[in-house]
C-alpha cells in the first residue's frame, strides 16, 4: 500500500507500506540508521538495519527515495509527540534511490529557521525554500483561502470570468506605469499588461454579465517597496445595479466565511466606517491601524503661545504641530519606552523627513521632560496640553512638527504604528475598517496638475458632482478602501457609467480629446450603448493572505516572487534580449545599454 509520509498511525502497525519522499535527517546509531523521510504531507522515521543499513549509508540529505517496509511501534523513550507520526516508524525491507541531491546551499530543517540565508539565496533556490514546513504551510493556507473565496462567490451567483492579459496600454489616462510588450506581427505596436481588469470588467457589466469575479494576475511597473511586487494577484469583482453598501456587505460576508472555514474564528461584522478626510485628520493616514488608539491631536495653537522657539519657527513657516498620547504604562516609569527607545523613534522621524519630534511626560498634573528645559519652555501651556489630550499621570506625549502637513501626518502615523506594533499589547488581533468618500482628484506634487487619487473611473458623489467645473479638487468620489491592521488590502468604487461624465473627468486631468480617444475611446463608446450602474472592488490577495496569517512579507505567500529590486535570482530575469532578435522580430533596438 502506497501512502503519504504524514499519514501512518498506530492503527497501521504491522502493515506493509510504500513511502516516497526526501531524506531530511540522517542519523547513524551504529547498528541502526535512522532517516526522516519527508513529503508535503509530513515526516516518517525510517529504520535501516542489517545489510540494508550498509546500503543506506550512501544516502544524503534531500536524496529522493522510495522505500517499502513494515510499520512498527516506536520505543516509548523515542516517541516524538510533536509529530503526528511520532509514535510509529517504518522498518525498511527494501529501498530505491530515485534521485540524488547535490549539497544543499542552506539547511531546510525547522531548527534552522532562525538562521535563514539571505533573501536572494532563498529566492535563487526557491524550490528548496518551499520544502520548509513554514513555507509549505503558507502555500496551503493561501490555497484554502482561495478555495473558500471561489466557493463563496459561486454560491452568490457570480460568474468566474477571465479577462485578457495582453491589452491596450492606457498610460495616458491612468498616469501609472504599465509593463508593455512588443508585437512581432504588428511591428512598432505594443500591448500593455493590465494593472487591473478594470476596463474589461466594466465591459462585462455593459455586456449584461451582472456578477463577475476573478482571481486575477495583474502587473504594475512601479518602484520597489516593501509590500509590493511587479506581478501580484487580485480578488476582483464587479456587479451591476447595486450600491456601495451591497458591495461592502458582500465583502464582509466573504471574510466572515473565510474566518469561519479557514481561520476557525468568529468575525464581527459589519466593519466600522470612517470618511477619508476624518481618517487623515484623526490618524494622519488613510489606512489607520485600528488595533491601537493612535488619535492625533492638533497642538498648533497651543504651541504657538509657548516659549519653545524651535517649534514656533516651524509654525511661523506655515507648519503645524501634532501630538500622540500613550498611556502611563509607557510613560515616565515605563520600561517599555525608555530614552533609548525614544531616540530610536526620533531617528525614524528623521528618516521620514520630520523636522522635529519632542517627548514629554505628565507628572503631578504638570509636564516634565528630559532635558528639563523643554518642560520649562512649555510651562505656560502645560495645563492646556494636558486638558486637550485628556492626559493622565505618567502618560507619554510625543509632539511632532513640520512645515509640510503631509510629512507631519505620515511621520506621526508611522511612529504611532511602530509604537503600537512593537511595544503595545492589544486584544484586537484583526481590525477591519472601511475608509469612504475619497477625493476624486489630487494635485501632482511636481506639476500641480490634477490627477485621479485612485483611477479615472470613480463616479463622483451626487452632493459634490456640481463642483467639477468650479472646484474639482473638492469633488468626492464613491470610493471605498478596505483596511486590515493598518494595511490597505482592497479598494473599489461605483464607476462612471455615463459617457459624457467619463469624458469630463478625463478632461479635468488635462487630457485632450485626442488623448482621451487614443487611450479610452473604446470604453467611452461602450458606455454609450446602455451601460448599467455598476461598481466593484479589488482585493490585494497576497496582502490579504499575509495579513491574516500574521505576517507582513507578501513574498512568503507568492510561489516564485521577485526580490526587493524586482529581480528573480532563480532565473536571472529581467535579462537582455539579443540585438538581432529585437531587430528581426520587433524592428526595435536598445540604446545606451551595457550588456553583459
Amino acid at each position: 500500500m502506497e501512502v503519504d509520509c504524514g499519514r501512518i498511525r498506530d492503527h497501521d502497525i504491522g502493515k506493509e507500506v510504500v513511502l516516497n519522499g526526501w531524506c531530511r535527517y540522517i542519523r547513524d546509531h551504529g547498528g541502526l540508521l535512522f532517516v526522516d523521510l519527508t513529503d508535503r504531507y509530513g515526516t516518517t522515521q525510517l529504520v535501516f538495519e542489517g545489510a540494508l543499513k550498509k546500503e543506506a549509508e550512501e544516502l544524503g540529505k534531500e536524496y529522493v527515495i522510495s522505500v517499502t517496509g513494515v510499520v512498527d511501534k516506536r520505543d516509548s523513550d523515542t516517541v516524538d509527540a510533536s509529530n503526528p507520526t511520532g509514535t510509529v516508524e517504518l522498518r525498511v525491507k527494501s529501498f530505491k534511490i530515485i534521485n540524488k541531491s547535490k549539497v544543499i546551499p542552506f539547511e531546510i530543517t525547522e531548527e534552522k529557521e532562525k538562521f535563514l540565508p539571505s533573501d536572494d539565496l532563498r529566492l535563487k533556490y526557491r524550490y528548496l525554500d518551499l520544502r520548509r514546513k513554514k513555507m509549505l504551510r503558507n502555500v496551503e493556507f493561501r490555497d484554502k483561502i482561495t478555495k473558500t473565496i471561489r466557493k463563496f462567490f459561486w454560491d452568490e451567483g457570480f460568474l468566474e470570468l477571465e479577462t485578457p492579459i495582453l491589452v491596450k496600454d492606457t498610460y495616458d489616462a491612468s498616469g501609472s506605469r504599465t509593463f508593455i510588450t512588443p508585437s512581432r506581427m504588428h511591428k512598432g505596436k505594443f500591448y500593455g499588461l493590465p494593472q487591473s481588469p478594470q476596463v474589461y470588467k466594466q465591459l462585462s457589466m455593459i455586456a449584461g454579465l451582472d456578477k463577475y469575479f476573478q482571481v486575477a494576475k495583474v502587473f504594475r511597473d512601479e518602484d520597489p517597496r516593501e509590500d509590493r511586487q511587479p506581478e501580484f494577484t487580485q480578488i476582483d469583482l464587479e456587479v451591476s445595479f447595486k450600491d456601495e453598501k451591497y458591495i461592502q456587505n458582500l465583502i464582509e460576508s466573504m471574510f466572515k466565511r473565510v474566518f469561519d472555514e479557514v481561520m476557525g474564528e468568529k468575525l464581527e461584522v459589519p466593519f466600522p466606517h470612517i470618511d477619508y478626510l476624518d481618517a487623515m485628520r484623526m490618524y494622519g493616514s488613510d489606512k489607520p491601524d485600528m488595533r491601537f488608539d493612535n488619535v492625533l491631536f492638533d497642538l498648533t495653537d497651543e504651541m504657538s503661545k509657548s516659549d519653545y522657539n524651535i517649534i514656533k519657527k516651524v509654525i511661523s513657516a506655515g507648519g503645524r504641530v501634532k501630538a500622540l498620547k500613550f498611556p502611563a504604562d509607557m510613560g515616565k516609569k515605563s520600561q517599555k519606552i525608555d530614552k533609548k527607545k525614544i531616540l530610536e523613534l526620533v531617528e525614524i522621524a528623521k528618516n521620514l523627513g520630520l523636522k522635529g519630534l519632542t517627548w514629554v511626560y505628565v507628572v503631578d498634573g504638570k509636564i516634565e521632560s528630559d532635558p528639563p528645559s523643554i518642560a520649562a519652555s512649555l510651562a505656560g501651556i502645560s495645563g492646556q496640553i494636558i486638558s486637550k489630550l485628556d492626559a493622565h499621570e505618567g502618560d507619554l506625549v510625543l509632539i511632532g512638527s513640520d512645515p509640510s502637513e503631509n510629512v507631519l501626518l505620515a511621520a506621526m502615523s508611522k511612529i504611532g504604528r511602530v509604537v503600537g506594533l512593537v511595544l503595545r499589547q492589544t486584544k484586537k488581533k484583526y481590525a477591519f475598517l472601511w475608509v469612504d468618500k475619497f477625493p476624486l482628484f489630487e494635485k501632482d506634487e511636481v506639476t500641480g496638475e490634477l490627477q485621479p487619487m485612485h483611477n479615472p473611473f470613480v463616479a463622483p458623489t451626487e452632493e459634490t458632482e456640481g463642483l467639477l467645473d468650479s472646484a474639482p479638487e473638492k469633488v468626492l468620489g464613491k470610493r471605498y478602501d478596505l483596511v486590515l491592521n493598518g494595511m490597505e488590502i482592497g479598494g473599489g468604487s461605483l464607476r462612471i457609467h455615463n459617457p459624457d461624465m467619463q469624458r469630463k473627468v478625463l478632461s479635468k486631468m488635462g487630457l485632450s480629446d485626442a488623448e482621451i480617444e487614443r487611450s479610452l475611446g473604446f470604453l467611452i463608446e461602450a458606455l454609450s450603448f446602455g451601460a448599467p450602474v455598476h461598481g466593484g472592488i479589488a482585493l490585494g490577495f497576497d496582502r490579504v493572505v499575509a495579513t491574516l496569517s500574521g505576517e507582513y512579507d507578501i513574498r512568503d505567500f507568492i510561489l516564485f516572487p521577485k526580490n526587493r529590486k524586482f529581480e528573480s535570482p532563480l532565473d536571472g530575469s529581467p535579462d537582455y534580449v539579443s540585438d538581432k532578435r529585437l531587430q528581426d522580430d520587433y524592428d526595435l533596438s536598445v540604446k545606451n545599454e551595457k550588456k553583459s
